[in-house]
């Protein structure tokens, strides 16, 4: 075994001089263009890499990566604030993107697993054998039978490269082929206005809680929710992520505060439903939309407009809401003439579950598997449960897909 111990699939580094080879590793992986021009995701490598050389691997927890990495105060809530997570997951994508470039198939590897925030270590890839030199012409090569065998090996040349020339090219196409997840937010990227982030706004809702009081029902926990922003905090989060790591500018408004020109002038990401009176307005000519009755909130379809299939109760103690729905949408709208992306749910955990599925790139791809073949011109919309836990969201599945 090599002096550097297996530990969970990778390499536990011992001596000094090992330690020192995984610092030089980590140095060429943040000098590469995937690190180079953030500060937040190398700062985070280099923090659980140096730890873990330290022995200190115990210490790498959210809260603690919150405080010392993203500077957070010690009380501060990861669920509002899932900073950390968001993280770790643009780290991961980074990585991965490093290690697939041809010069770094044989360097030292720095992972960090899905669900951790321990890095591993593995050593390089052995390079293969040289093949054996070719030996020498011998005499008997030039018989009339192996000259016949040369001409024909010879003539076969042409079909080798044609196909060596195919397949590179085809390489190269699935290489520089954008990612499901580039092409879903293309039209949102391409223009070269701001980005309106519009979220929920509190004033939306009009009844007003006591201060301190404790939510009797999902009602009041959903005002409360809109006072406090939680599931759209949380969404704007995710949001300005994708924006931020794509060096797209973007602004925040409230839904009561922004007016019909300011929304006009670039694409529009729409936070929150009920909460916010722009999504309600445009998704009015969409196929899903939003309603709510005194005793229930429900996601509308248009197509069966007296079927009540995706419905909340309002009188529900916060505390029994097992599940919560959504709609998320690309599409470019008629009014605004402008591209939109919608993340809304019905209550905050929906609209939450919404921002995590639009930055998730492996949802993107379930979400496009059985689309149109030209899915990236046309408009879409679908319907999203997810499961509550706790009062957090939680997994969450595709019920209904439109594409127009």
């Amino acid at each position: 075994m090599s002096p550097l111990e297996s530990a969970e699939g990778g390499w536990r580094p011992g001596s000094n001089a090992e330690k020192q080879q995984v610092r030089d590793q980590l140095k060429r992986v943040l000098a590469s263009p995937h690190f180079l021009s953030s500060q937040r995701y190398p700062n985070l490598l280099r923090f659980v890499v140096e730890q873990t050389l330290e022995g200190q691997e115990d210490a790498l927890k959210e809260r603690l990566l919150g405080i010392e990495v993203f500077h957070r105060a010690p009380d501060y809530d990861t669920n509002q604030d899932p900073v950390v997570r968001l993280s770790a997951a643009e780290v991961r994508k980074r990585i991965a993107l490093y290690y697939q470039h041809p010069g770094h198939q044989n360097e030292l590897i720095i992972g960090l697993n899905p669900g951790s925030y321990i890095p591993y270590f593995r050593p390089p890839q052995l390079a293969p054998d040289p093949p054996a030199p070719l030996r020498a012409e011998t005499a008997a090569d030039t018989t009339p039978i192996a000259a016949a065998a040369n001409r024909r090996r010879w003539l076969l040349v042409p079909s080798i490269l044609a196909a060596c020339a195919v397949a590179a090219g085809l390489g190269l196409y699935f290489l520089l082929r954008p990612s499901v997840f580039d092409q879903f937010w293309s039209p949102v990227l391409a223009s070269p206005a701001n980005v309106s982030l519009c979220a929920g706004s509190p004033d939306a809702v009009s009844a007003t809680l006591q201060t301190g009081s404790t939510p009797a029902t999902l009602f009041e926990d959903l005002q409360h929710s809109g006072r406090l922003g939680t599931g759209n905090v949380a969404t704007l989060i995710h949001m300005g992520a994708v924006l931020e790591d794509r060096h797209k500018a973007f602004r925040l408004v409230l839904a009561s505060q922004v007016s019909f020109p300011q929304l006009r002038e670039g694409p529009v990401i729409l936070v929150g439903a009920l909460d916010n009176t722009w999504t309600m307005r445009l998704t009015k000519p969409l196929r899903f939309g939003f309603a709510m009755d005194s005793d229930s909130m429900y996601i509308l379809d248009r197509k069966n407009p007296s079927a009540r299939t995706w419905v909340v109760s309002l009188q529900q103690p916060p505390s029994s809401q097992t599940e919560d729905f959504a709609v998320i949408a690309r599409y470019h709208d008629a009014t605004l003439d402008q591209p939109v992306v919608l993340a809304a749910g019905l209550s905050r955990q929906g609209t939450e579950a919404a921002g995590e599925l639009l930055s998730n790139s492996t949802f993107l791809k379930t979400l496009f598997k059985n689309a149109p073949r030209d899915w990236t011109k046309v408009n879409l919309e679908a319907v999203v449960q997810t499961q509550v836990i706790d009062g957090q969201p939680g997994p969450s599945r595709i019920l209904a897909v439109e594409y127009w």
